[in-house]
């Protein structure tokens, strides 16, 4: 068990820091507002974020059914992993990769000790399934008893009946919002939340800088997840 206290885990979604319309298509203006609000405020904090168009058509490309198909997938998802770490190295941040397909989750406890910034990402494995960046948050939130955990997102927050709510529950139903990709859209997400096992408070924001900003000083935004 992780012996911080307070650890937030943000996860960035892909369509926010990639142009998802794209092929391996960074959206730089995302990725330096998110880089510079983060280099504020970094301590006690897991970074996760999607594949984007590093890993979604590649998926739609490749399928997920040999040993080439998985090795290329991962592969992309690593050059977006080590671009993003890149720019929050650039900002001061002392970001370190990790790669789920590959490395091992008991790292992160000794890296926040060192006040290291783990960025992990959404990857496959050698199941040959996908791993997205929500499975990843929802399973480090339980593992690591996270008191904070965030998803910005390309969407203000959780729409029920055409509006945004403040807070989302078990009993109401989202709206659907555009076509599904490789890792599901916002009901998926929802029910990996509902999955959780820590006590933690949830959040679903609009990804721009000022939003994650705002998350990291522990104000609410976007839709609160009652979980």
């Amino acid at each position: 068990m992780l012996k911080e206290s307070g650890l937030r885990i943000l996860k960035i979604g892909g369509s926010v820091i990639t142009r998802k319309e794209g092929y391996e298509e960074v959206n730089e203006r995302a990725i330096e507002e998110i880089c510079y609000a983060i280099a504020e405020n970094h301590r006690n904090l897991i970074l996760i974020h999607g594949a984007g168009s590093f890993g979604h058509p590649q998926v739609k490309r490749f399928g997920l059914n040999s040993p080439i198909a998985i090795a290329k997938i991962h592969n992309a998802c690593v050059r977006l992993n080590e671009f993003f770490c890149r720019k929050l190295i650039d900002h001061g941040v002392p970001a370190v990769g990790l790669h789920p397909m590959s490395c091992s989750y008991e790292l992160i406890p000794r890296m926040l000790e060192k006040s290291l910034l783990p960025v992990l990402h959404g990857d496959v494995n050698s199941d040959f399934r996908i791993v997205s960046g929500d499975e990843i948050a929802v399973f480090l939130s339980n593992l690591f008893n996270a008191t904070r955990l965030g998803f910005a997102t390309n969407v203000d927050g959780v729409f029920v009946k055409g509006r945004i709510v403040e807070k989302f529950s078990r009993d109401m139903t989202p709206d659907s919002i555009g076509e599904e990709d490789a890792t599901g859209k916002m009901r998926g997400k929802l029910e990996k939340i509902f999955s959780l096992k820590a006590k933690c408070r949830v959040f679903i924001f609009k990804g721009d800088g000022e939003k994650v900003k705002r998350f990291l000083q522990n104000d609410d935004v976007g839709t609160e997840v009652i979980v």
